[in-house]
């Protein structure tokens, strides 16, 4: 429709003023309703309800999912801390557990002393030429 065809609709069409029963003291009982109904607007209304409804819908979804990520979020987030402290515990105890002092002082009380005598053994693999010879069986003149 033309706008020109919009602004005759719009003069043509009078909004009926109430009609009331018993007087003009501003009673709406007795209001007749019947002559302001306009099926287009109905219409237009109910889709514009409708479209409403449904984004509305669309944002309570979308934010009950924000809020369940909040949660995981924060969850995580515990769990890591928790593990953070977990692991500075355990590299505390390692390097406790490493310190010289400390194991001397407990390998003394678990009874372990300083060695009497200490044999030195030369290591094979760094003479080659001095190790015996290794066969697989016996040589012949003692297996006969």
């Amino acid at each position: 429709m033309s706008a020109s065809t919009w602004i005759d609709r719009a003069k043509t069409l009078k909004p009926s003023l109430p009609k009331f029963s018993g007087g003009s003291h501003g009673r709406w009982v007795g209001f007749d309703f019947s002559g302001a109904h306009d099926p287009r607007r109905t219409k237009a209304l109910v889709t514009l309800l409708l479209v409403a409804l449904i984004s509305a819908l669309g944002v309570a979804a979308l934010r009950i999912d924000l809020i369940r990520t909040r949660y995981a979020v924060a969850a995580s987030m515990e769990a890591e801390n928790t593990l953070i402290e977990e692991q500075r515990a355990l590299i505390a105890r390692k390097r406790q557990l490493r310190d010289p002092t400390a194991l001397a002082v407990e390998a003394r009380a678990r009874g372990f002393r300083p060695p009497a005598h200490v044999f030195l053994v030369p290591d094979p693999s760094s003479v080659p030429e001095r190790l015996p010879a290794v066969a697989a069986r016996p040589p012949e003149s003692e297996a006969q």
